[in-house]
């Protein structure tokens, strides 16, 4: 659910206000409407980053300015009249001046160059959103005091940013959100070990190569080496085959022995078998910035920076069925054997689940659970469910729940590899994933 403060700014924006800014800028009222999607919250920031005095002076400014909360006027008073004898539009943008700095021009040129306007129209954009955005801080212009206005900005700092896409450039906001542009510059000639790079989702489990041997030149004194060596190996058989009679051969006859391996293969528990998510072995974390500048400790290019980049990347205009067919699965995720207990290690990515729906609080998501295809199914349908359902719950006591749709166990309707696979190409089938949806 989008920030109150920012729907009520953006709910002043009605297609017949979109349609008289895209007829005064001459630009397509698609582009004017993610325009405005761009500049609110870029100029709540921007007064979020001002101190007590500066806030004080810009609202002292705008209270004279905008003495009146009927916002069309408003804009029309923006653009003025041809022969210029209204002030508004130089006013307001010496107002945009005391906003942003020097950073002004950062922030139009970031604009125009990410949807495609001209560094006029932004401008324009900006200041005809400046009185609707005064108006949402000061309700209408009934509470001009600093300080409540001042809390206000940093009670939804978090959802100001989670609004501006990563590529926007939050570096023009200040050091707080310069990191979030980080990862997308890898410098040439660093290290690049640490770095973490938001990217679309790749695979989780890199091939790992065997390092090449030496080409081998097989010269006759190669070759009566290895034979020599190949002798001494020989003399080693017969030890081990003695060995290994009297460890096991004197403890239990042919038949004995038979039975024990059949018992232990049919008490096998393979319901847990086929539900074990992928093991992680190997991986080591890293800090997964967020776009409130702090960080989460994540394997790289898993589930968190690839949930991130996806909320950032304008998913509102993907289709509901679009949105169904992206899932994004828990690189971390981990149950006790043939339960929906999870285990204490993988507590941290339920967590960094939680942290990052925080920053996208209009975000909902569906949980699915899944299963590969051994085992019975009926089994599987309910053990995928309660997994599923499991995380439903850690999200809701942590006053989450609004943002998840739905939890549904899948058994192993969609798994891919064939149930006579080995375990380590089913595994990718067993797995618990979230699906953003409106």
């Amino acid at each position: 659910m989008e920030s109150n403060l920012l729907s009520n700014v953006k709910s002043y924006f009605t297609s017949e206000v979109i349609n008289k800014l895209s007829a005064n800028l001459g630009e397509s009222p698609e582009k004017v409407e993610k325009g405005v999607e761009l500049t609110v919250p870029s100029l709540l920031l921007g007064l979020q980053g001002k101190g007590g005095d500066g806030l004080t002076s810009i609202l002292t400014s705008a209270k004279h300015l905008f003495s009146s909360f009927d916002v069309n006027n408003l804009f029309g008073n923006y653009f003025g009249t041809p022969s210029g004898t209204d002030n508004s539009k130089f006013e307001t943008q010496n107002l945009l001046s005391s906003i942003f700095g020097d950073r002004l021009t950062t922030v139009v040129e970031s604009i125009a160059s990410y949807i495609g306007l001209r560094s006029e129209s932004v401008s324009g954009l900006l200041g005809a959103s400046l009185p609707a955005v005064i108006s949402g801080l000061t309700h209408k212009g009934s509470d001009w005091n600093a300080s409540s206005i001042g809390s206000l900005l940093n009670a939804n700092k978090s959802a100001f940013a989670a609004a501006l896409p990563t590529g926007l450039g939050l570096g023009a906001f200040g050091s707080l959100f310069a990191q979030a542009d980080k990862p997308t510059e890898i410098p040439k000639d660093t290290d690049k070990s640490d770095e973490t790079v938001l990217a679309e989702p790749i695979p989780r489990e890199p091939v790992n190569l065997p390092p090449r041997q030496p080409d081998v030149v097989h010269t006759p004194e190669r070759i009566e080496e290895e034979k020599k060596g190949a002798g001494y190996w020989w003399l080693l058989i017969p030890i081990i085959i003695i060995a290994l009679w009297l460890l096991f051969g004197k403890s239990c006859d042919g038949d004995t022995r038979e039975t024990i391996l059949r018992d232990s293969i049919d008490n096998v528990d393979t319901t847990s078998a086929i539900n074990e998510p992928l093991a992680q072995e190997g991986r080591t974390y890293v800090d997964v910035k967020l776009p409130d500048g702090a960080s989460l400790k994540a394997y790289p290019a898993g589930i968190e920076e690839n949930l991130i980049a996806f909320l950032q990347s304008g998913y509102k205009s993907l289709s509901e069925d679009e949105l169904k067919e992206k899932w994004f699965d828990f690189d971390n995720l981990n149950f006790e054997t043939g339960s929906a207990n999870v285990l204490p290690e993988s507590q941290q990515q339920l967590e960094n689940l939680a942290a990052i729906l925080r920053l996208f609080p209009d975000a909902k998501i569906k949980i699915g659970g899944y299963t590969d295809k051994t085992g019975d199914e009926e089994v599987n349908e309910r053990i995928s469910e309660e997994r599923a359902e499991a995380v439903k719950t850690f999200l809701e006591s942590k006053g989450l729940g609004s943002q998840v749709d739905d939890a549904e166990g899948y058994g192993s309707e969609f798994a891919s590899v064939p149930a006579s696979a080995s375990d380590a190409e089913r595994a990718k089938d067993r797995r618990v994933a979230v699906s953003v949806r409106k």
